[in-house]
């Protein structure tokens, strides 16, 4: 299942829209949407969706950690 899939299951249960979502983020839709879909991958967003929502979103925030090391120079410096 997709992080999109997930959070829009989450919603449902919480009777939100994923404007509603923005809102209490306090966030654009168009950003949230950017993170939903893996355009952006802003590891603390994800961290905010999971406490807000209530929902295990860990699977993704360590695949954002992961990308953030391998794009970060400073990462494999010892």
């Amino acid at each position: 299942m997709s992080l999109k899939d997930e959070v829009k299951i989450a919603l449902i249960k919480k009777g939100w829209s994923q404007r509603e979502l923005a809102r209490q983020m306090k966030i654009t839709a168009t950003y949230l949407q950017d993170i939903l879909v893996f355009k952006r991958r802003p590891v603390e967003r994800l961290r905010q969706m999971e406490n807000l929502l209530d929902v295990d979103l860990s699977k993704y925030i360590r695949e954002s950690e992961v990308r953030e090391n391998a794009t970060d120079p400073s990462a494999s410096k010892p």
